[in-house]
């Protein structure tokens, strides 16, 4: 997916509603994370500048929720595509994003 605000809105989206999204919460925070990385060094528009908190969040609720409900051990073995996060969290990413 291209990293616009309009694919940012889609990707939420698609979190919000899992059972019709073609991906997993967890390729949707690793979308997250790469379109974050893409603006590290550099000035983002303002209509991208706005977006970046929430794709951080989602990327690091992603991380904290998995940390908080398994064991290391299970972190290091698993694959967690089936791994979902609470569907309330991305309509409120959403309700940002959208505002």
């Amino acid at each position: 997916m291209p990293f616009t605000p309009e694919a940012v809105i889609q990707v939420l989206e698609w979190g919000s509603n899992p059972e019709q999204s073609p991906y997993s919460h967890k390729q949707i925070a690793e979308w997250c994370d790469r379109f974050w990385c893409q603006y590290i060094d550099v000035d983002a528009p303002p209509a991208i500048e706005r977006l970046l908190p929430i794709l951080t969040d989602v990327e690091t609720q992603w991380d904290l929720y998995l940390a908080n409900t398994y064991q290391i051990e299970d972190l290091r073995s698993r694959s967690f595509e089936d791994e979902r996060l609470p569907v309330e969290w991305f309509q409120d990413w959403l309700s940002k994003a959208k505002a």
